[in-house]
């Protein structure tokens, strides 16, 4: 038997919705009002008390549609994260195989050296370099004094920043030169060249 105020399915019989609590109208014959027991009281409802819904109600659609948007956000999420990692490129690389120094006026005995070693960065990730320079060989078997004023690269694309000159280099003496080479963004494979004046 349905209640006709929650629509809850009650025992054919009852007296009242085991749901709500309400009178449910019953098929038998009234007893004369004189013979009738007064009815007992509705016994308390567990679906009202906690908030909840009989059984034989439809809940609203809100719950389902909000399931729904967030079901097509995450796909919309995974979509648009797919596509990004096939359309962004991977980043380029620069491979640096070898360093040529050039001096015009030879300081330090440099014009003509060559550094064969072999960097590799990321386009446009800058990375330090540093070399222990000493002075030219002297016919007495130690070396002069010597001093680099300036470093700068016409290699395309590269340029040079940080560099710790002018560098003094005293007889008999070493000393560091380091720089920051900034390589280009976009891929680079060659020799780096290096002006020393």
């Amino acid at each position: 038997m349905l209640c006709p105020h929650c629509g809850g399915s009650n025992p054919d019989g009852a007296a009242y919705c085991q749901f709500c609590g309400s009178a449910l109208a019953t098929s038998a014959a009234p007893l004369p009002s004189s013979l009738a027991p007064p009815p007992p009281p509705p016994p308390p409802s567990p679906w009202r008390a906690g908030g909840l819904a009989p059984p034989g109600r439809r809940r609203s659609g809100v719950g389902r549609t909000v399931l729904i948007v967030l079901v097509i956000f995450i796909a919309i999420i995974l979509v648009a994260s797919v596509i990004s990692y096939l359309v962004v490129p991977a980043p380029a690389n620069v491979e640096i195989i070898g360093v040529n120094f050039q001096s015009p006026d030879d300081v330090c005995g440099l014009n003509g050296a060559v550094d064969s070693s072999y960097y590799n960065t990321t386009a446009g990730q800058s990375f330090s370099l540093s070399y222990e320079l000493s002075g030219n060989n002297t016919t007495s078997g130690g070396t002069a004094a010597c001093e680099v004023n300036s470093v700068s690269t016409p290699t395309a694309g590269f340029s040079l920043s940080g560099t710790n000159v002018p560098l003094a280099i005293p007889e008999n003496s070493t000393q560091i030169l380091s720089f920051t080479v900034n390589p280009p963004g976009s891929s680079f494979t060659g020799v780096l060249t290096l002006i020393l004046t």
